[in-house]
C-alpha cells in the first residue's frame, strides 16, 4: 500500500513538472520543487512564476504589432 502512494506522489510530482515546463523553473525546478513541498504546493507556486525567457519575448513581439 505504502509503495503505491508513493508511486502517485512522484507520478503527481511529473505532472507538475510537465505543467512547469515553460516557466522559468522549468521541468526539474517544479518536480523538485513538488516531491519537496507537495504537488498541491507547487501547483500554486506555478500560478504565480513567470513565464519562460522564450515565452516572454513572444509576448512582446505580439505586442509590437
Amino acid at each position: 500500500m505504502n509503495l503505491i502512494i508513493i508511486i502517485l506522489y512522484l507520478l503527481a510530482a511529473v505532472v507538475c513538472g510537465m505543467l512547469g515546463r515553460r516557466t522559468s523553473f522549468g521541468f526539474l525546478g517544479h518536480f523538485i520543487l513538488a516531491v519537496v513541498i507537495t504537488p498541491i504546493g507547487d501547483f500554486l507556486v506555478q500560478m504565480v512564476a513567470r513565464p519562460s525567457r522564450d515565452i516572454r519575448e513572444k509576448i512582446n513581439d505580439l505586442d509590437e504589432y
